[in-house]
């Protein structure tokens, strides 16, 4: 079963690497896509059965009054969560969220309900992080973060529990 499991994770990397090389020549939207459509999916199975650094945003379409799961890369930090945007603000679900002021994130097993939603530069979300994982975020590329504040009565709960 396990050899099964990596082997189709090595051919989505592989794919994934593929797609990476064809961006170079486009826009960014075959890799967009391929995220949305193969790689998002993928993500959610992998986060429903073990903890990772992926998280997912349940967040309400701003049109349609959806609700939607999109796996995010996030960070707990002391001032809340931080959120890289390798694509920028302007992902359906990132204006989905900025609409609605508020969404639930799920992280490593716990419920957060985030609000407050505020586009930041590299400047103030890489003080949050730590060193290494600011460092890699920068390598990437990755100008644009979502800082998110933790509910008041989620956090105090978080404080209660510890």
């Amino acid at each position: 079963m396990r050899s099964w499991f990596l082997r189709i994770v090595a051919a989505l990397v592989a794919l994934g690497f593929g797609i990476l090389a064809i961006r170079t020549v486009g826009s960014g939207t075959i890799v967009r896509q391929f995220n949305k459509h193969i790689l998002n999916p993928f993500a959610l199975w992998v986060v429903g059965r073990r903890p990772m650094y992926y998280g997912v945003i349940h967040h309400v379409g701003r049109r349609s009054g959806r609700a939607y799961s999109t796996p995010v890369v996030a960070k707990l930090t002391t001032d809340g969560i931080i959120i890289p945007l390798p694509y920028g603000s302007d992902t359906d679900w990132c204006r989905n969220l900025s609409a609605a002021g508020r969404a639930e994130l799920t992280l490593q097993g716990t419920e957060y309900e985030v609000e407050h939603p505020l586009i930041v530069d590299e400047a103030t979300a890489a003080p949050l992080v730590p060193a290494a994982t600011a460092r890699v975020w920068h390598r990437m590329g990755i100008h644009n973060y979502l800082r998110l504040e933790v509910r008041e009565a989620a956090a105090s709960e978080l404080t209660t529990a510890a």
